[in-house]
């Protein structure tokens, strides 16, 4: 019978990740990553972005599609500022901070560094041990959810999935992880 209920609760029992998770992403005072985004509103687009961020504000550009590459976000406590001249970047997702392609990166890295996740997880995802961590909120109103999976060893995203009213929205696939500590 125990046996059966260790088994059922995961790792639940398991003293978690969470602590080591959000005191590393707080202490990153600068970095930048690659992401190759898939968004997913009955209409599916793909962007390859890099991102990079530097204290509380980041900068996403666009490496693909070839018809809106360069187009750059600035993204602060402030809110985000579209650098581009004659393009427009339209997602088709509802406009809700840290769930649309060009701050999705940039809200997935606060949400590490700063909120508890809801479950967690050990698995292996792109070819990688990872630890893998849902975090459950509320997003203006909706039910929201991010899932994201991270190198078991040293922390970096592997991936990631953004949902809003239990629908998937959004994919990412990370790479060329960089950072530096305060």
């Amino acid at each position: 019978m125990w046996v059966l209920l260790f088994a059922l609760s995961g790792c639940k029992g398991q003293e978690g990740p969470q602590q080591k998770v959000s005191e590393y992403y707080s202490s990153l005072a600068q970095g930048s990553v690659g992401a190759t985004v898939t968004a997913d509103s009955g209409v599916i687009m793909e962007y390859e972005l890099s991102v990079s961020w530097e204290g509380e504000e980041s900068q996403c550009t666009v490496v693909s599609p070839e018809e809106i590459a360069g187009v750059s976000c600035h993204i602060s406590q402030g809110g985000a500022t579209l650098q581009f001249e004659d393009v427009q970047l339209d997602t088709l997702l509802a406009p809700i901070r840290g769930f649309t392609p060009v701050d999705c990166t940039d809200g997935l890295l606060r949400t590490l560094a700063g909120a508890a996740p809801t479950q967690w997880g050990r698995e292996k995802k792109e070819g990688q041990e990872c630890i893998s961590l849902t975090y459950e909120m509320e997003a203006d109103g909706k039910e929201a959810v991010k899932q994201v999976w991270l190198r078991e060893d040293t922390l970096e995203p592997v991936c990631a999935r953004w949902f809003l009213e239990g629908d998937q929205i959004m994919h990412a696939v990370f790479s060329g992880f960089s950072a530096m500590k305060e």
